[in-house]
């Protein structure tokens, strides 16, 4: 694992297994073959303090079917989870091959399932109104669209790059706070690539950015990540 750097944590921290591990999987990135996945799986094996949770962002990709592919939301959402069974499958098959006292420490959640925890509830309206009434903050989102876009996004209008901001605004309370799931929270984050959404998430966790906003989220956990890649 070659890790590239640290946010909201150090190896050191890492090494005494401070953190649950969750791996989250954006349907839409092609580094998460079979091959690596199982790689960031060995890694958090040998990191986690308790468990490892594996989160497939399924409904959130269909975003990306309604811009780029022209979807109505309900055939969107049909091919996103149909990805996202796909991913599953993969999952899958990797744990059947694991050891079973390692399998037992693994779950897989979808983001649905996330939508529907507690806090995602009661903060996932307070991101999105921000967005509509903020003009800071929507133009910092707009801003981590473009960059994850590079040179597609000026090809989007506006009303696009504000419809694939949805899939940044969903993640905010989501991540934000860590993973409250099953009892355990999950609060380390290893991922390939970093930028400003990364920035504007620990911004938030440390109340550097968007100081009003992040008192609303009521921000209660420490959570982590690191940007880091296999080979």
């Amino acid at each position: 694992m070659q890790i590239n750097k640290y946010f909201n944590c150090n190896q050191s921290e890492i090494d005494a297994k401070k953190f649950n591990i969750y791996l989250g999987i954006s349907l839409g990135n092609k580094f998460f073959s079979k091959e690596n996945l199982k790689k960031y799986l060995d890694w958090a094996f040998d990191y986690t303090k308790e468990r490892i949770l594996f989160v497939i962002a399924d409904t959130n990709h269909a975003k990306n079917y309604e811009v780029f592919n022209d979807y109505s939301p309900e055939k969107a959402l049909r091919h996103a989870l149909r990805d996202g069974d796909k991913v599953v499958s993969i999952i899958n098959e990797i744990i059947a091959d694991i050891p079973k006292d390692k399998r037992d420490i693994i779950s897989i959640v979808r983001w649905a399932d996330l939508q529907n925890l507690p806090y995602y509830k009661r903060m996932g309206r307070v991101v999105f109104d921000e967005f509509k009434t903020n003009q800071a903050f929507q133009d910092f989102v707009l801003n981590v669209v473009k960059e994850n876009l590079k040179d597609r996004a000026s090809e989007l209008s506006i009303d696009q790059k504000k419809k694939l901001a949805e899939y940044v605004l969903d993640e905010i309370p989501v991540m934000v706070n860590g993973i409250e799931f099953n009892n355990y929270l999950y609060n380390l984050y290893p991922y390939p690539g970093a930028g400003s959404y990364d920035d504007l998430l620990m911004g938030l966790q440390n109340k550097t950015m968007f100081i009003e906003l992040a008192n609303k989220l009521v921000i209660n956990n420490r959570t982590a990540e690191i940007e880091a890649f296999v080979g």
